[in-house]
């Protein structure tokens, strides 16, 4: 009798200890390039429309081959993705990573350039 309380404390710490090791499944990472180029004079980071989810963490590899210099990217109301991207070589990549919390459409410019043309985020429920 003893053995099988002793067998059955073990196996209730064992299921335990499993269930607090099981976790929820981690949220999708939602990866994007997007390349800055030049057009007749206009600038303009391509693509420059993005759909995640809520909860989706999000990275995006800029990268500059504008002839123009230094190009910037920022999502309004997103802490954390401005970035200036040089258009050197080695210097030409920059990544922005963040997690889409908020359901709704976010602007995305150039902080350096307000004229150029821009683009959006749109965050699903």
């Amino acid at each position: 009798m003893k053995n099988i309380l002793f067998a059955s404390i073990a196996l209730a710490a064992a299921v335990a200890a499993y269930a607090v090791d099981a976790k929820a499944p981690a949220a999708p990472v939602r990866e994007f390039k997007s390349v800055n180029i030049e057009v007749k004079g206009n600038k303009i980071w391509t693509p420059s429309f993005f759909v995640v989810k809520k909860g989706d963490k999000v990275k995006i590899t800029l990268i500059n081959t504008a002839d123009s210099g230094v190009h910037a990217f920022s999502i309004e109301g997103i802490p954390g993705t401005e970035a200036s991207v040089d258009n050197k070589e080695g210097a030409n990549t920059k990544t922005v990573e963040f997690t889409a919390q908020t359901p709704g459409i976010f602007r995305i410019y150039c902080p350096i350039h307000p004229g150029h043309v821009g683009g959006q985020l749109l965050v699903l429920e």
